[in-house]
């Protein structure tokens, strides 16, 4: 929330000294008392208490800070991103807090969500909705989500922005440090002015409620004839720039589907993770529309017996896809995909130069570079299915993180955010650990590339 004194950025500046001084303190106390030795879980200590940190302060301060906690609570790449190994107790807990934010952030009163709702439709809850639950369901980095029950019995949530976040948002923003930080651990030291610009406009889109709602109906548009993928229900005459209704979702979340046992479970988490990866790759590359923010709070999974059906829920941040990005992205995955390996690497290869991501043509044969396309590749070669977990998203964020250090890879405004969301993709399949047969639904989704014989 914007500062009391006028200085939006100032209690962010303060809390990220806060959690500067966290993790300061929790080394001290290891030198003084358990003599640490500069193993894995000397630094899980020190993750812990930053998370915990992190926590509390973005939980008030909402915005930027918020929308990095939510980031590195399942980014591989991000500041506590080995949280999510969750067989390992410290790191565990640190990404427990830390994912408590995707959607438990602190809530405002409902006195100002009343206030909110008025400036911006003309009427009271009460006078829209026959029923309307004063505490929110959930309360996330920009706004928070009430339950309300139409005049005609229908469920709906109405999510409702946080009074002066936009121009706490903005303040944010300003800073490079920051902004750097909202791109990943792994890609945002690596960035030019002009790519961190697209980052903060689209960033910034997320306040516009109007066009989210325009997104949300557009991309329920266009997986209309998936059953595995559903959308809620824009209700327009309830919705406006600061205040969004729609029809209510239900199902499990993602932490609940990934921690459940038994053998439904396996499958359900395997029907999940499908779901969810034909919309994250199909999105951008069957129907040129981008959604960069795919983190955990954003889907629910609803187990209907015979089917498992996917709802996504959050379009705040999204933009069309240039069609000569769109095609060029296609012939780099079908290079990928290719069973020719020798076509396959000079398709693949030809595909970065023409979307500007090889940024020294000499970096093809280095190391790092090759550890990057091995695991960039992994989930589709052959013809089995590929085991999304932990272990392979922080593969692909560190070798995606060398080869951009070594200068052979590079991202730009035309591409940062398709990749920036890709990897989040990665990270959250990584937190099901399911099998996907990944190269199957991407060829279902754009083909295989080569032109029928006539």
């Amino acid at each position: 929330m914007p500062d009391p004194k006028g200085d939006p950025g100032a209690a962010r500046r303060r809390a990220e000294r806060r959690v500067g001084l966290a993790k300061l303190w929790a080394r001290a106390k290891q030198i003084l008392t358990t003599d640490p030795t500069g193993r894995d879980e000397d630094d899980a200590v020190v993750e812990a208490a930053a998370a915990e940190a992190l926590t509390a302060e973005a939980r008030e301060l909402h915005g930027a800070l918020a929308k990095v906690a939510q980031l590195a609570a399942y980014d591989p790449g991000a500041a506590f991103g080995d949280a999510l190994e969750l067989e390992r107790g410290a790191r565990a807990d640190a990404g427990a807090r830390l994912g408590a934010l995707w959607d438990g952030a602190a809530a405002v009163g409902a006195d100002l969500v009343e206030r909110v709702i008025v400036e911006e439709l003309g009427a009271s809850p009460a006078e829209l909705f026959a029923a309307f639950e004063r505490a929110p369901l959930a309360a996330a980095s920009l706004g928070q989500v009430h339950a309300a029950r139409g005049h005609d019995g229908r469920e709906y949530v109405v999510k409702v922005q946080y009074p002066g976040i936009a121009a706490a948002l903005e303040a944010d923003l300003a800073e490079t440090r920051l902004a750097r930080r909202l791109a990943g651990a792994h890609l945002g030291e690596q960035l030019d002015e002009a790519t961190l610009a697209a980052l903060r406009e689209a960033v910034q889109r997320e306040v516009d409620y109007e066009q989210e709602a325009g997104a949300l109906t557009a991309f329920a548009r266009i997986w209309a004839s998936e059953p595995t993928l559903q959308f809620p229900e824009v209700d327009a005459a309830r919705s406006a720039r600061r205040v969004l209704t729609m029809t209510r979702a239900r199902g499990a979340t993602l932490v609940e589907v990934a921690a459940a046992t038994g053998a439904r479970a396996d499958s359900v988490r395997a029907a999940a993770a499908s779901a969810i990866f034909r919309f994250t790759w199909g999105s951008p590359l069957a129907h040129a529309v981008l959604n960069t923010d795919p983190n955990p709070g954003n889907f629910l999974v609803e187990d209907r017996g015979e089917e498992v059906v996917v709802w996504c829920l959050d379009f705040g941040s999204t933009l069309p896809l240039p069609p000569a990005v769109v095609e060029a992205e296609r012939r780099l995955w079908w290079g990928l995909t290719e069973e020719d390996s020798q076509d396959a690497a000079e398709k693949f290869r030809m595909a970065l130069a023409e979307l500007g991501l090889l940024g020294r043509a000499d970096a093809l044969s280095s190391d790092a570079h090759r550890d990057w396309e091995r695991a960039l590749a992994a989930p589709f070669q052959g013809g089995a299915a590929f085991r999304y977990d932990v272990a392979y998203a922080r593969r692909l964020a560190t070798t995606t993180a060398r080869a951009l250090a070594t200068g052979g890879l590079r991202l730009t405004s035309r591409t940062l955010l398709l990749w920036r969301q890709r990897l989040a993709a990665v990270a959250v399949l990584g937190l099901l650990g399911a099998e996907v047969p990944s190269r199957r639904i991407l060829r279902e989704l754009i083909g295989t590339g080569r032109r029928a014989l006539r």
